[in-house]
């Protein structure tokens, strides 16, 4: 395994993860939607072999590509590397990855999925099957689900926000990817179209 992914883990999942558990039911009340669902253009670059000042990942609560030399407040990072390094295949091929932060060594909390619905036909996200501890192979045309950390929405609400992305561009000579993402800024609303959610 490589340096990037023997960060040691953290242990243990936080409570809200237990919290979330109980709050998965359908008779959960959240507070009135108050943002559009919205559609971002993203950019990120690899976490190495990049300018250190360049955006390696996405923080999904304030909507922001981020420099992971300056915060780990970030919900999935942006590598490419060789498979077997990263932890995902063993032909030694050369592979763009999505990264869940619990890969990274942090809390294992949100987390991605590869969608097998063409990206305008998913209407709401799952609120389980995300990977959180390895990352998820990419190319380009791909649709991959997004959870973000945990968030509180509600005295007994614990949710994530939700995410979908279209992987538009991955250029391994500038080692960046361009993604097309859906995210819901709602606390607690798993809708992906865009406008304001109903559920």
């Amino acid at each position: 395994m490589s340096d990037l992914l023997a960060v040691p883990r953290a242990f243990g999942l936080p409570l809200a993860a237990a919290v979330l558990l109980a709050a998965c039911g359908e008779d959960i009340v959240l507070p009135p939607p108050t943002q559009q669902v919205t559609a971002l253009e993203v950019s990120l670059y690899a976490l190495t072999g990049t300018d250190v000042r360049t955006p390696s990942a996405y923080n999904m609560i304030i909507m922001l590509e981020i420099r992971t030399d300056e915060t780990t407040e970030f919900d999935f990072a942006f590598e490419i590397g060789i498979d077997s390094l990263l932890g995902v295949g063993t032909a030694g091929d050369t592979v763009a990855v999505l990264i869940p932060r619990g890969a990274l060594g942090f809390t294992p909390d949100g987390g991605l999925q590869l969608a097998s619905m063409p990206f305008d036909s998913i209407l709401r996200a799952p609120l389980s099957g995300y990977e959180q501890l390895q990352p998820t192979v990419i190319r380009e045309g791909d649709v991959v689900l997004a959870a973000s950390r945990l968030q509180q929405c509600n005295f007994n609400v614990i949710r994530p926000r939700v995410a979908k992305l279209r992987i538009d561009t991955i250029d391994l000579g500038q080692r960046s990817v361009a993604i097309h993402m859906v995210i819901d800024p709602n606390c607690g609303y798993l809708s992906l179209v865009p406008g304001l959610p109903s559920d």
